[in-house]
């Protein structure tokens, strides 16, 4: 049992998630508690308090995975537009999903709406980070 805790601590991808995953829960965290705050105390129309805590929660990812999950020296100039269109991706699915479920399916956006988006959202930006944004840079053989 020992041996095989000891080669998932080793292994690659199980630090990287491990990473993202610290990444993504502080990113996450900013998100939920910006929107939270300028929805409830601040009576900001849902989709704008939305839209609030996704814009800092996006620079907190950035951030975070440029420099601890991907752990990345390549220029932001290369890095920082694919990341934008992942995030732009994010946006349309968190925004649109807000919309969806409160206005179409009448959902409550604090206890169900929210918790819900910034959950699942983060998984299909993990694969789109992981596969194109910090993807190895192949150089071709001449």
């Amino acid at each position: 049992m020992k041996k095989i805790y000891l080669q998932l601590l080793n292994n690659p991808i199980v630090t990287l998630l491990f990473r993202y995953g610290i990444v993504g829960v502080a990113a996450s965290a900013v998100h939920f508690v910006l929107a939270y705050i300028a929805f409830e105390k601040f009576q900001i129309n849902f989709f704008l308090s939305h839209f609030i805590g996704f814009i800092f929660g996006l620079f907190t990812a950035y951030y975070g995975h440029y420099f601890y999950s991907f752990k990345d020296d390549e220029e932001h100039g290369k890095r920082f537009p694919k990341f934008l269109v992942t995030a732009l991706a994010a946006l349309i699915l968190h925004q649109g999903g807000a919309y969806l479920f409160v206005k179409v399916l009448g959902l409550d956006y604090t206890s169900r709406v929210l918790p819900l988006l910034v959950v699942t959202v983060p998984v299909f930006t993990f694969l789109l980070n992981k596969f194109w944004v910090f993807s190895e840079v192949k150089e071709t053989s001449k």
